[in-house]
């Protein structure tokens, strides 16, 4: 996702139901918006040296090459060669909607 995307979305949701929005309002509200993607975006990418819990799927930077990691393939710590500079658990990349 592109922060051109993530400011466009927070414009989108800016607007209210009638398509005004109040201008002295956007700007703070867009800053808001974005800040706040962005954090959930790095927030689910946990350090190299945090150990994944055994039997979760997670998928690992490696020297900036994805890996995906199984809950039935060796644990990706016990390889030195591969470097990880960082990993998430799939689960929680995916969209997590929940019904109001």
């Amino acid at each position: 996702m592109k922060i051109e995307d993530i400011k466009n979305a927070a414009l989108e949701c800016a607007l209210f139901d009638d398509g005004y929005y109040n201008p002295d309002l956007l700007p703070a509200y867009i800053n808001g918006f974005t800040r706040g993607a962005i954090w959930r975006i790095d927030s689910v990418w946990n350090e190299a040296n945090n150990k994944p819990e055994a039997g979760r799927l997670s998928l690992a930077f490696c020297e900036s090459i994805p890996i995906i990691r199984g809950p039935h393939y060796i644990d990706l710590n016990t390889l030195k060669d591969f470097r990880i500079d960082k990993w998430a658990y799939i689960e929680d990349l995916l969209t997590n909607k929940q019904e109001e």
